[in-house]
């Protein structure tokens, strides 16, 4: 019996491996025997996903005829497959296809691994606790590294885990102004303080979930990196990430709610108010000490940062909506986007670089086309229906918080790219769908 269920497990630890290297940015020097030369092939993530892919495979695909009995499910699986395709299909008609074949090529590869990925952790995925405790457990480790760059004003020397050279007067680095005042944003491991927030947001769920566990050290481990995480978490001064994180925690307690009155789920009333009331006071002592960088960020002290960030952002948002009216049914070919505004660029006097535009629908629709985005949103919707569906009959705290932790990316994703661009967070959104929703 033990021999039988030893492969299992290792599935299960590479998709949690998966799952905790999330926030970690690191490219290895070379590319791994047997794979493309393609940027993302590079990826430390990479390496257990597809170990993950190949393991399932090797087992017989565990889980997939419970997933292919299920309408819903399969609906899910065949539009996610369908989009990986299509996306494939796209080098074909893609912008740069002649000069630089092997944007759309990365990035095709790139989707269509997090799609098997993701269609492993909805078939045979380790159970949702272990998800929840990878997500608090990274927290912590995140929390420090962004306190500490934070703290110092610089990196903190983690050259070899992939950190970024780190500088209040750096070239480039992301930082908050009031005044003569600068201030450096937390980035950890990963490459922009904004997609920071988003993974410190998954941390801060995993986090609530203990919170809401009947055993005691949860509770209070769950307290103690919550307070932590959320002290950096504010400090990326990420306004999406914010409100996406408030959506994410409700979505998630309107179904832990449905948990307590039907399963009569321990929450321990008394508990919670303790918790509540110490993120609460953390929330306001932040505003007490960083409200100059506040009311910057707000745009009520007009700091050319911040005004920059937001006429960028309008830029951008304005190319998406020309790229579509110029192909809007099969799209400029995936990852083209960044190309074609740059081409955009030639003929404006703005000191800019070609970008994603900051919103994961405009992006899916200028690259894949009204297509594309039709298979995105039945993916989605069928996703989220499954997810419902499952936290309604067998309520459970773990997969509430997973199920915000989607709802929280997606919210994201209405003014940043990275959930639907970055090959991180398409995993955690489309992992996190697949778990919930099995």
């Amino acid at each position: 019996m033990t021999r039988c269920l030893r492969p299992h497990v290792i599935l299960h630890l590479a998709i949690l491996l998966t799952f905790a290297l999330i926030s970690v940015w690191y490219r290895l020097p070379e590319t791994p025997p047997l794979l493309a030369p393609l940027y993302v092939t590079r990826f430390l993530i990479v390496l257990p996903m597809l170990f993950a892919i190949a393991g399932w495979l090797a087992l017989r695909l565990p889980g997939f005829a419970d997933l292919r009995r299920d309408p819903l499910r399969r609906v899910w699986a065949l539009s996610l497959l369908a989009l990986a395709l299509w996306s494939f299909a796209s080098q074909g008609w893609a912008y740069q296809r002649g000069p630089h074949p092997e944007i759309a090529a990365t990035t095709a590869l790139q989707f269509g691994i997090a799609s098997l990925f993701s269609l492993v952790v909805a078939c045979a995925g380790p159970p949702r606790r272990a998800i929840i405790a990878v997500l608090a457990v990274s927290l912590g480790w995140n929390a420090l590294a962004g306190g500490m760059q934070v703290t110092l004003q610089e990196s903190i020397g983690l050259w070899e885990l992939g950190e970024f050279r780190l500088g209040i007067d750096h070239s480039g680095v992301s930082v908050v102004q009031a005044g003569d005042v600068r201030w450096l944003r937390p980035y950890g491991l990963l490459p922009h303080p904004n997609i920071f927030a988003g993974a410190l947001a998954l941390g801060l769920l995993g986090a609530g979930a203990w919170m809401l566990a009947q055993r005691r050290v949860l509770w209070l481990v769950g307290t103690a990196l919550a307070l932590g995480g959320l002290w950096v978490f504010l400090l990326t001064f990420s306004r999406a990430a914010w409100g996406g994180l408030a959506l994410g925690v409700l979505a998630g307690l309107l179904f832990v709610r449905r948990g307590y009155l039907t399963a009569r789920l321990s929450l321990q009333p008394r508990r919670l108010l303790v918790s509540a009331a110490l993120l609460v006071g953390a929330g306001a002592l932040f505003v007490a000490l960083y409200h100059p960088f506040l009311l910057a960020r707000a745009g009520v002290n007009s700091e050319s940062i911040e005004q920059r960030s937001i006429s960028d952002r309008r830029v951008f948002t304005e190319f998406a909506l020309r790229a579509i009216s110029e192909s809007p049914l099969i799209g400029m070919g995936a990852g083209n986007f960044p190309w074609k505004a740059s081409y955009y660029l030639l003929f404006l006097p703005y000191d800019l670089r070609g970008d994603n535009v900051h919103n994961i629908y405009l992006l899916v629709w200028a690259e894949l086309g009204l297509i594309g985005l039709g298979l995105y949103a039945v993916a989605l919707l069928t996703g989220l229906y499954a997810a419902v569906r499952n936290l309604w009959s067998r309520p459970d705290p773990y997969g509430a918080m997973l199920f915000g932790g989607a709802v929280t990316l997606l919210a994201i994703g209405l003014l940043d790219h990275y959930p639907s661009s970055i090959l991180h967070f398409q995993i955690a959104l489309w992992g996190l769908l697949g778990t919930v929703g099995k």
